[in-house]
């Protein structure tokens, strides 16, 4: 039987913050939920809760009640943060797409140049378009492997960076505002031939709705992506490469992809490339302190055994 609660309760409790601050922003805002959607979604969790209760209490099996309990928990956080998005997006503030476009240009970068070299190679794009549109499977893909492999301790630490990385690319992009490059450089038509005439812009008219203030109705069954800097599409292909990377066969595939992801994130996703530097680093900021936190704990458990046997004269296993 799981000893703790999973994931953890620190990201329930976080988790719980979110949607209060979520429900007074609202209330501040006059903005409301409609359709089914909410409904549906609490169910699910609902369902999922209930189903982590069972394999804990009745049924013990602890990677069933971990799996369970996750979904749970990544379907509630999921839904709190996209609601954030949306609220952020309301605030309104100054665009700032120019200033990105131009710290790319000192970069170096022609992203005009980037997305006329994709579209004059058609089979590159489309593995682009494919690659960008596995991230959310992955997700679920990697729930799926950590737990059937007992991964479980990386389980919740995966979950862990899903939801800082999620929320401070939330918040940075809700004071750092920009349309997406698709919007800025405005290429035509010609050049989304490959990588679809939607690309970069299926975010657009909900998020000049809100900014707008003529969006106050959220229905969270046609939810978009609002985030452009950072890219959560790349601190997310970080994140879950670190949550396979310690299963056989599979770390260096997921390594493979979402080398891919990143990569698509420009043409595909409209993002300024320094949308993915900072995205990237994000995520390498979260997993450097998750992985110092660890190491911490290992060596703080180790001196409580090695004061223990000591003390009790007895052998020690550090195993």
């Amino acid at each position: 039987m799981p000893s703790r609660v999973f994931p953890s309760a620190p990201l329930w409790i976080s988790l719980a913050l979110i949607a209060v601050a979520d429900l007074v922003a609202m209330s501040v805002g006059g903005f409301r939920l409609v359709g089914f959607a909410s409904a549906a979604i609490a169910g699910v969790c609902a369902g999922a809760m209930g189903i982590g209760l069972f394999y804990t209490l009745v049924r013990p099996d602890e990677r069933l009640s971990a799996l369970a309990f996750g979904g749970a928990y990544l379907i509630s956080f999921t839904f709190a943060a996209a609601i954030m998005s949306y609220l952020g997006t309301s605030l309104g503030l100054p665009l700032l797409d120019p200033y990105f476009a131009g710290a790319d240009a000192a970069l170096g970068v022609d992203w005009l140049g980037i997305l006329e070299s994709v579209d004059n190679r058609p089979i590159t794009g489309k593995l682009l378009r494919f690659a960008y549109d596995t991230s959310m499977p992955q997700i679920a893909a990697a729930c799926l492997v950590l737990t059937a492999t007992r991964q479980l301790t990386r389980l919740a630490d995966f979950l862990a960076l899903f939801t800082v990385t999620s929320l401070v690319t939330i918040l940075a992009s809700s004071v750092l505002p920009a349309a997406g490059a698709f919007v800025f450089y405005d290429p035509p038509t010609a050049l989304r031939g490959v990588v679809g005439h939607d690309a970069g812009i299926w975010h657009l008219q909900h998020f000049e709705a809100l900014r707008s203030g003529t969006m106050r109705a959220i229905d969270p069954g046609a939810i978009q992506g609002l985030v452009t800097f950072p890219s959560f599409h790349t601190a997310l292909a970080v994140i879950t490469t670190w949550a396979f990377w310690r299963t056989p066969y599979l770390a260096y595939p997921a390594l493979g992809l979402n080398l891919l992801v990143i990569a698509s994130t420009v043409p595909v996703g409209g993002h300024y490339v320094v949308d993915v530097l900072a995205g990237a680093a994000i995520a390498a900021a979260s997993i450097a302190v998750l992985e110092r936190r660890r190491g911490a704990a290992l060596l703080s458990g180790v001196w409580t055994r090695c004061s223990y046997a000591f003390r009790r004269q007895q052998p020690l296993n550090i195993s």
